[in-house]
């Protein structure tokens, strides 16, 4: 399998989590970049109850194992938290943007996930899901 295909693969399954979620995924990978050229591979926004939009921007990356700490993760999505450190430092303090993630497909079909924030970065956990060459089925 290529690497393009595969990555095809992970941004269905990707979109596929999203709806499960509630929320409405766009791949964007071929079409977007933010201002701080980060190519994301997704864009999903859900509506809040209180009439608020949670909006999130996902990038994928692929490693050959698990991040056994934040530390592993830090040194592994240096670039992309290197980027929105410039990105958070133009915004004011108390003005709400998006959410950016990083999920990572690890060898056990599945995606780990980190929300980068104004203070670094932070493991997040969604449903267990599969992800990979087998289209998420077991």
């Amino acid at each position: 399998m290529t690497a393009v295909h595969r990555m095809r693969i992970l941004e269905q399954q990707a979109g596929t989590i999203f709806l499960k979620l509630g929320y409405k995924p766009v791949i964007v990978s071929n079409c977007f970049r933010n201002s701080r050229y980060i190519l994301f591979n997704l864009s999903a926004r859900k509506e809040r109850e209180d009439g608020t939009i949670d909006a999130v921007m996902v990038k994928l990356k692929i490693s050959l194992h698990a991040m056994q700490s934040l530390d592993e993760a830090t040194v592994f999505c240096r670039n992309e938290i290197g980027r929105l450190k410039r990105f958070f430092d133009q915004v004011p303090q108390g003005v709400k943007c998006s959410r950016f993630e990083v999920w990572i497909s690890i060898p056990s079909d599945r995606f780990q996930q980190f929300e980068i924030t104004r203070d670094g970065i932070r493991e997040i956990l969604i449903p267990d899901e599969k992800t990979g060459q087998n289209g998420g089925k077991v």
